[in-house]
């Protein structure tokens, strides 16, 4: 799995909002009331300490959901870049694979297999798949949502090993995606 996304995980752990806990109920909501979303029901869920959502079926390290809600200008820190109004889904897309590849060496060798334009809740975003090689040869495949809301960004992803775990609960995660409710509530609790 990504060095970064494992890091954020387990850095997220440690400092949770709340413990992690079963998904019983489907609905959850942001901390900041900025989202709503339905979780598969039997999921782990907990939220970090920067309110970021995340949830595993199998453990993180084989396969993650996460939800990140963040300030447009503060989108891509890594790259320093930040989501300008008005700005293409084709944009967004190319700012995320040039944040993407700023991780960790194998992701800067990361192979782009899906790019494409797609309308979550209503708003126009892009739709990213990729694919990398861990330091021991293990392909990882992700799948990374992104979409300007206001003064917000929000990207939700999805990782895992393309062996077994990946397609075991991609299906799992588009229920995800499609069942996300941006509500703009916490805009202005992300700056």
């Amino acid at each position: 799995m990504n060095k970064t996304f494992l890091t954020l995980l387990l850095a997220g752990a440690a400092g949770c909002v709340s413990p992690p806990a079963r998904v019983d109920v489907p609905l959850t909501e942001a901390p900041d009331k900025s989202y709503k979303v339905d979780l598969p029901v039997g999921w782990i869920r907990h939220f970090a300490q920067d309110k970021t959502l995340l949830a595993s079926r199998d453990g993180f390290p084989l396969q993650a959901i996460g939800i990140f809600h963040l300030p447009a200008a503060k989108a891509f820190p890594k790259t320093k870049k930040s989501v300008a109004e008005g700005a293409l889904p084709s944009e967004l897309a190319e700012l995320q694979i040039a944040e993407m590849k700023t991780e960790t060496q194998q992701m800067a060798a990361l192979t782009v297999i899906e790019n494409e334009p797609v309308t979550l809740d209503g708003r126009e975003g892009f739709r990213l798949r990729v694919s990398y090689h861990t330091m021991r040869g293990l392909e990882i495949h992700r799948v990374t949502y992104g979409v300007p809301d206001q003064s917000s960004y929000y990207r939700i992803e999805y990782v895992a090993p393309k062996l077994y775990y990946f397609d075991a609960t991609f299906a799992d995660f588009e229920k995800v995606v499609s069942s996300l409710r941006l509500t703009g509530a916490g805009n202005t609790a992300a700056k």
